[in-house]
């Protein structure tokens, strides 16, 4: 089959061939593929140019390739002991009106018997190899600088391909490593020189190589004119086992000035929007606060007034004021509560819970409104977890929340389930689910997507009228919940009820466990002489962050990033650190990468060694990735000295 296919190529490359006796000025044989034998009608014809026109109607050659085909030409050349001749030209075909490009091939001998110059011509159709080369050095010149080849085994390289003007390493040399750091240590911009020179050498690019298929470099060059202009440098294998590797420059400047003219804006625009959030939130905060306290004082005279009024017409007046002042009230509340998460101002403050605590609050609070419709309220709790460390004031703001809008929104003589029970276990933790489900008047489909953004409520008339609310409520549940890093879903038809499902991971306690207070000295003689691998980046946070370990006698030493971290690691000697502070996001390494490949070193410590994460990315979906990577502990920017401290007490201890 192989076979074949050459065959069919050959057959399709072929023009066409002739034989030419030079000696006697006789052609003995044409023949053209596709046209036929020509011999008899060109037997007379020795000029190449007017043979082959039998089948071009139109033909391109330089007057000077054609004089080197003429006879007189090619038995001269033969003479001088050059035996072959190629000429390349362009060409119309007579009937299919096709350009082609030809390449003639001559080749003559001496026919042993007679002694005459025989010279055999062959025509080969190289249109799409020409088109190729040519097509190939537009893509140069429009996309890269040059384009290079690599042998990874000798160190020999070449450039295939080069713009006019572009600033490149020598054309062709046979010890690549040293005349890349040659060309970088002339023309390269960087703080980093050496870094850059090694990672642009062949062990460098092989070792990457091995693992990815392409390997991408990126480095500032000076131009001619004194410019500096950024280079992305890319290698890949053109055979692997032959070590061969192909490399193209391209000049990013643009890209790279224009991506960074693109972030300038975008931070711009989010430094305004956040400048603008910040306002708001900072505003719906002290408008909160100032608001309460006048609203507090409007709600206690008035309960004052209701219990020592005897007119009946009056205390009605009274009411409609108190009721009006709660439902005021409690929308300043949530407000507060919306713009202090907004804000990333609420923290969570945890201690031990008992959840009979729970269950005390639910008969205070909430059963009175179940009774007060007249609603079946079932309560079971069978999560098999008695105590727990939670914030309780907003662990019962969740479940507060939606146990009364479930109130709220079924009628009388309606029912409201709200069961608990225990999904898994994860070590110390404890999930549960909790389900509150009613059969009050439901949710439409439509309103269901938007059942968590704040302000929003049913558009249907007749229920906003009946059923107030300040559209705050399942938000700051959401919210909240996800603080918690819970999970929180609602399902509901209207007409037929509601119901909300939520899971929270709860850690699990016991009734002695006590929130341990430690007083500055104590807590400097326990973190006296602890050894900590401080890896960060960023200049000032690494300022930031030593003052405050130092000052409680700990002892710091710095890494730059994940991978300077993993290499220090390996080096030291086991047990010398005692913890690993880990930014996240870092160049050459990220946090990240870096906490696996310290997990994954042949060490017993580095199974065990603590990595508490301290970085800027604080979303939930961050501390996740951060405890998945193998991290011990997840804490955000900017630095809580305390709560940094307390952490690395908790894991040194």
């Amino acid at each position: 089959m192989e076979e074949l296919a050459n065959k069919k190529q050959y057959t399709e490359l072929l023009v066409g061939t002739s034989c030419v006796n030079l000696s006697q000025r006789v052609v003995e044989s044409v023949k053209y593929e596709g046209w036929g034998d020509y011999s008899e009608r060109l037997e007379n014809e020795v000029d190449y140019l007017k043979r082959i026109s039998t089948i071009f109607s139109e033909i391109h050659m330089s007057s000077q390739d054609y004089e080197a085909l003429s006879p007189e030409a090619l038995a001269e050349a033969y003479r001088q002991g050059k035996d072959t001749t190629s000429k390349i030209y362009w060409a119309e075909c007579r009937k299919t009106k096709d350009i082609i490009w030809v390449r003639v091939d001559v080749r003559v001998a001496e026919r042993m018997e007679t002694g005459d110059l025989i010279a055999f011509y062959s025509n080969w159709n190289v249109t799409r190899e020409k088109n190729m080369g040519r097509m190939m050095e537009l893509i140069i010149e429009f996309d890269y600088d040059y384009v290079e080849y690599i042998s990874a085994r000798s160190g020999h390289y070449e450039i295939i391909a080069k713009e006019s003007g572009a600033i490149s390493p020598k054309w062709k040399g046979t010890d690549y490593d040293t005349d890349i750091r040659a060309y970088c240590e002339e023309v390269a911009v960087s703080e980093h020189l050496e870094e850059d020179i090694v990672r642009m050498q062949i062990p460098a690019i092989q070792a990457y190589l091995e693992e990815e298929p392409l390997y991408v470099q990126e480095i500032d060059i000076r131009e001619t004119d004194g410019s500096v202009r950024r280079k992305m440098l890319r290698y890949a294998y053109m055979d692997r086992e032959m070590g061969s590797i192909i490399k193209s420059c391209t000049d990013i400047e643009d890209i790279v000035s224009e991506e960074k003219k693109k972030q300038e804006q975008l931070e711009q625009a989010l430094e305004a929007a956040e400048k603008a959030n910040g306002a708001k939130s900072e505003f719906l905060a002290h408008m909160s606060h100032d608001i309460r306290t006048p609203m507090n004082a409007i709600i206690g005279m008035t309960s004052i007034a209701k219990e020592e009024c005897k007119d009946e017409k009056i205390r009605s007046y009274l009411d409609r004021i108190e009721g009006s002042s709660q439902f005021l009230l409690g929308l300043i509340n949530d407000i507060l509560d919306i713009s202090k998460i907004e804000s990333g101002n609420l923290r969570l403050k945890p201690r031990i819970v008992h959840l009979s605590e729970f269950d005390s609050a639910i008969d205070t609070s909430i059963r009175p409104l179940m009774e007060k419709k007249n609603i079946r309220f079932t309560y079971e709790m069978k999560c098999g977890v008695n105590c727990i460390y939670a914030d309780v004031v907003r662990f019962n703001q969740i479940f507060f929340n939606v146990l009364s809008n479930a109130a709220k929104y079924t009628q009388e003589g309606g029912e409201v389930f709200f069961t608990a029970q225990s999904l898994r276990k994860e070590e110390k933790m404890e999930w549960v689910r909790f389900c509150v489900r009613d059969n009050g008047i439901g949710m439409s489909k439509e309103f269901l997507e938007h059942a968590f953004e704040p302000f929003s409520q049913e558009t249907n008339g007749t229920f906003m009228q009946q059923w107030q609310g300040t559209g705050l409520g399942l938000s700051i549940v959401k919210k909240l919940v996800t603080m918690m890093e819970g999970e929180i879903c609602i399902e509901s038809e209207r007409g037929k009820g509601t119901e909300v499902i939520i899971d929270l991971p709860l850690t699990v306690a016991t009734p002695e466990d006590k929130v341990e207070k430690i007083k500055p000295e104590h807590l400097r003689q326990e973190l006296n002489g602890v050894r900590v691998l401080l890896v960060e980046d960023n200049e000032i946070n690494t300022f930031v962050a030593r003052r405050i370990m130092e000052t409680q006698g700990i002892l710091v030493e710095h890494a730059e990033n994940g991978k300077e971290a993993v290499e220090t690691i390996a080096k030291s000697e086991e047990g010398y650190y005692n913890i690993i502070v880990m930014d996240i996001r870092m160049p050459v390494m990220n946090g990240l990468e870096a906490t696996k490949a310290i997990r994954s070193l042949p060490r017993e410590d580095a199974k065990h060694l603590p990595i508490i994460a301290m970085t800027a990315n604080a979303y939930d979906e961050d501390v996740r990735m951060s405890l998945e990577a193998g991290m011990n502990a997840h804490l955000a920017k900017p630095i809580e000295p305390q709560l940094l401290l307390d952490t690395i007490r908790k894991y040194v201890r």
